[in-house]
């Protein structure tokens, strides 16, 4: 399963990405805005599953 959350912003105004695909979670940070972080997470979520699908995984 795949899911990702906006945090922030923190003390210089960036918001984060907490992505989990599969187990492995990684936080990804400097944004901008929280617009920003969640259209990276749309983008990288539908990456995901298309190399899933490729690959003939769920």
């Amino acid at each position: 399963m795949s899911k990702a959350a906006t945090t922030g912003p923190d003390a210089q105004g960036k918001y984060s990405l907490e992505v989990n695909v599969g187990g492995l979670s990684e936080t990804l940070g400097g944004f901008s805005s929280k617009m920003e972080a969640e259209d990276y997470a749309v983008s990288l979520l539908r990456r995901v599953r298309e190399l899933a699908k490729a690959d003939g995984l769920k």
